[in-house]
């Protein structure tokens, strides 16, 4: 059972060639339906040819699908998706002198309901780099990797929910605990981040009063509410892996119950642990997925 079985296929359309190209995520994977042997035309490019624009984000995605600064600059709920003009991305490319062309100088980004802001990054050739000390070279090769962030943030809200969920899920594994250990603030803010708008709808509380630390080892965690009317205060313990398998699959809330893990994943219907009040004990529910949501995201129905 994977993390993505809870999701429905997602596709979204890139400007390749002269035309426009379906890029499909399906199953944990993103594939080129238009693309059928990519890996041939790697080779091509390699020898001179060019790249088609949907391999080249098929290759980025692949760069991202452990990045932490996805989370840090992706959505937090389907009501904050994260709008990317890949028209400006283009023109943009177009007007930089060669050696620059690989990257992007300026893009705009704004969340739902937010104020545009304009974030400019200089691109990264490899002539430049060469001509650069290592050090400038490194700043520059990170900037050329939020640069790319910002391209598949532009490929649409479904797939910056499932590219999210990738990452979680990449972070979630018992193989990396010493890692996440090394990153414990980015991945609460993570958890906090998402969490709280979910906490939110579940109780009506203030987002700002929430607190969501990484939770480790066996169990789904913890949350406690103390407090009274504005004193109220919620805070919770929950795996790296809940960004994954709730989150990513819009499932923190269904019917008034949250979602603290998911024990079968599935779409239609999974098989997931819940909390109907805060203290309460979780107990397991099946939810449907009755209709498709915004973001790309099911929504969900309490069943049995």
């Amino acid at each position: 059972m994977n993390w993505y079985d809870s999701l429905p296929t997602a596709d979204t359309q890139v400007p390749c060639g002269s035309g426009s190209h379906t890029v499909r995520w399906e199953a944990g994977q993103l594939t080129l339906p238009s693309h059928p042997d990519a890996e041939a035309e790697l080779v091509l490019a390699a020898l001179g040819g060019d790249k088609p624009a949907c391999v080249a984000i098929a290759e980025t995605w692949a760069r991202h699908t452990a990045d932490l600064g996805v989370l840090a600059t992706g959505p937090r709920c389907v009501a904050d998706w994260v709008s990317v003009s890949r028209e400006e991305t283009e023109q943009q490319r177009t007007g930089l002198p060669p050696v620059l062309s690989s990257g992007v100088s300026g893009i705009s980004v704004a969340r739902s309901g937010a104020v545009s802001r304009r974030v400019t990054r200089p691109g990264l050739g490899s002539g430049l780099a060469s001509a650069l000390s290592s050090g400038m070279a490194e700043t520059l090769r990170r900037q050329q990797q939020r640069l790319e962030l910002l391209e598949l943030l532009a490929l649409g809200a479904a797939l910056q929910f499932r590219l999210s969920g990738a990452v979680c899920a990449a972070w979630a594994g018992p193989d990396r605990a010493d890692e996440r250990a090394g990153h414990r603030p980015e991945l609460a803010a993570a958890l906090t981040g998402r969490f709280a708008p979910a906490a939110e709808e579940w109780l009506g509380i203030d987002p700002d009063a929430v607190t969501v630390t990484p939770h480790e080892g066996p169990g789904w965690g913890s949350v406690e509410l103390t407090g009274q009317a504005e004193g109220r205060r919620l805070r919770a313990a929950l795996p790296v892996g809940w960004l994954a398998d709730v989150w990513a699959c819009g499932l923190p809330v269904v019917d008034g119950h949250l979602v603290v893990a998911v024990e079968e994943p599935g779409h239609p219907r999974a098989k997931v642990l819940a909390l109907s009040a805060p203290g309460s004990a979780p107990v397991s529910i099946e939810v449907d997925a009755t209709a498709p949501g915004p973001a790309g995201l099911p929504m969900w129905e309490v069943t049995h």
